[in-house]
């Protein structure tokens, strides 16, 4: 296991923002949060996670999807959605955006910014 590296810290704390219900909670979670695998895909990647069993539970429904953002060496940008599973983080699967491959980018050192979607519209 490893801790986070810089993207998915980034990716995990706009998570937090974006989805401010449970914010405090995911912010409790990412204290604790490390990685027990990874995956670069060819068009993206996966980090799989594990929180500390003392981790406070989140109510929100899997998957978020807090955002996108630019990664240097990928035209078209990228998109980030956060698994959970049991009211746990579990999953951060980073996309292309187009067909681009990401076979050579070397993530725990990539130049990058996360930014939020947009205005999330409330529901009544």
């Amino acid at each position: 296991m490893r801790a986070l590296w810089p993207i998915e810290r980034e990716i995990l704390e706009l998570a937090a923002s974006e989805y401010p219900a449970v914010g405090a909670a995911l912010k409790q979670q990412i204290e604790s949060v490390r990685v027990v695998s990874f995956e670069n895909s060819g068009s993206g990647f996966f980090s799989h996670l594990v929180v500390a069993d003392d981790a406070p539970l989140l109510t929100e429904a899997s998957p978020l999807d807090p955002g996108h953002g630019t990664v240097a060496g990928i035209e078209n940008g990228m998109g980030f959605c956060v698994f959970l599973t049991d009211g746990r983080l579990s999953m951060i699967d980073a996309y292309c955006n187009a067909d681009e491959s990401t076979a050579g980018i070397d993530f725990s050192t990539a130049v990058f910014q996360v930014m939020p979607w947009g205005p999330r519209i409330l529901k009544a």
